[in-house]
């Protein structure tokens, strides 16, 4: 997917818009994982209703609590890769980060001068968490960050190396 990145300039700023990154063929495993881990979770809580002991009420209410979780995941992820959009707005006064599924989504602001260090993001997992977050079923590799206030702000998701260094030079020219 080449052509996710679309730049937008104006008079008072530019507007940088992120297209989800989506493979077919994965998409389609999402899909037949969602299937087939809903079906197991029902099951799962068809068995909730019956006359079981306590200790195995338990065991299925905890399953139930990280099925939801990993449900809740995973169908995140999917509708992400299918509509999700990330927007980078920037004018004189403000950078807008928009992360939106749809016509939802989460906006943040940031004050342009409050803005230090934008670099490339670098994760400090390694191993066995740094592959489980970059993973497609995890929407949390980001390629950009910059600090605000003493907090690092990633953005930039999957992006490669080519398209985070457009935007870090797009974004770069305005904030000096």
């Amino acid at each position: 997917m080449k052509d996710r990145i679309l730049f937008t300039k104006n008079n008072d700023g530019i507007e940088i818009t992120i297209k989800a990154f989506k493979d077919t063929n994965k998409q389609k495993g999402l899909l037949a994982w969602i299937v087939l881990f809903s079906l197991c979770g029902i099951a799962i809580l068809s068995q909730f209703f019956y006359d079981y002991d306590k200790s195995s009420k338990l065991f299925f209410a905890l399953y139930l609590a990280f099925w939801f979780y990993f449900e809740f995941k995973v169908i995140y992820a999917f509708r992400w890769r299918n509509s999700g959009v990330e927007r980078i707005l920037m004018n004189s006064k403000q950078l807008i980060l928009i992360k939106e599924i749809g016509k939802r989504g989460v906006t943040q602001y940031f004050d342009r001068e409050k803005i230090k260090e934008l670099q490339y993001f670098e994760s400090e997992a390694n191993g066995f968490i740094k592959a489980m977050i970059s993973s497609y079923w995890n929407i949390n590799k980001y390629a950009l960050a910059f600090s605000y206030d003493g907090v690092v702000v990633p953005f930039g998701i999957d992006l490669d190396k080519n398209q985070a260094k457009k935007i870090l030079t797009e974004v770069d020219k305005l904030l000096k």
